[in-house]
């Protein structure tokens, strides 16, 4: 089988990146065609996204077909903490749509173009009045991974930024699992990672904007151990993506992941 993985949002130099990608997807493929795709990419400058995102289609679209894309939304940032009423500037709030939010969509839809059901086949019902399923196109399926977060469904004070642009996140691919659902090109994931112990946790412990409570959590956390481990959280999500053995659209996170791979240990 070939695939080929874009992962936006790199917190590291490209290389290692791209080492890291090749070793957290091709151990769980072993025996597979992997290409994985790396670019420099200014996800708050519309015109550099734009663009950039059309050269990686091209280059997809030379190549062989492939059995599997997978398209995983990582890239994000907090924006200002603080309280609403704190919020800085129009233009700094629609940087931080853009890069949140609006390259999200626009990637997404960019890549729903190519590999993604035609809008004819989008409103076709689920089952034919026979009773036979819908349409069942043997194509390149895609799978768009969304990095998500438990700020996306539970609101935190002085975090309005964050919680804001990821639970528009978590409801654009709530929306696109409901449009996709009768063809089986199109599979959506939106993934919890946990509290990970990342350049962003650490900002967020270290700010004097954030209310006490929400420090002392943070802090307690990186304190007594219990940050997850970023490549043991990547390590769940990757599998479960690969293994497509999920709702399309659900949101999952990696403590349920984590208390599965330790029922499933200790059946053994």
């Amino acid at each position: 089988m070939r695939w080929a993985v874009l992962i936006t949002g790199a917190t590291r130099d490209l290389e290692e990146t791209a080492r890291l990608a090749q070793e957290t997807w091709g151990e769980a493929n072993a025996t597979g065609n992997l290409r994985v795709f790396v670019e420099t990419v200014d996800l708050s400058d519309s015109g550099d996204y734009a663009a950039r995102t059309d050269v990686v289609l091209n280059e997809l679209k030379a190549a062989e077909a492939y059995d599997r894309v997978f398209l995983v939304h990582n890239a994000g940032s907090l924006g200002s903490l603080g309280f609403v009423q704190e919020l800085p500037s129009p233009t700094e709030l629609a940087k931080h749509w853009e890069l949140n939010v609006t390259s999200v969509l626009w990637l997404t839809k960019r890549f729903l173009d190519d590999f993604g059901a035609s809008r004819g086949q989008l409103r076709l019902p689920t089952a034919s009045p026979d009773g036979n399923a819908g349409p069942k196109e043997s194509t390149t399926q895609l799978l768009v991974m969304n990095v998500s977060s438990r700020s996306a469904i539970a609101p935190y004070q002085t975090l309005g930024m964050y919680c804001t642009v990821k639970a528009a996140r978590e409801m654009l691919f709530r929306v696109l699992a409901t449009e996709q659902a009768v063809s089986n090109k199109v599979r959506v994931l939106s993934y919890s990672p946990g509290a990970m112990d990342t350049d962003m946790q650490q900002t967020m412990r270290e700010s004097s904007h954030l209310v006490p409570a929400l420090s002392k959590w943070f802090v307690e956390m990186k304190t007594e151990g219990t940050l997850v481990p970023t490549a043991t959280s990547s390590r769940l999500g990757v599998l479960l993506a690969i293994s497509n053995d999920f709702e399309t659209g659900r949101h999952v996170t990696y403590q349920e992941l984590d208390d599965l791979e330790k029922r499933g240990s200790r059946a053994e």
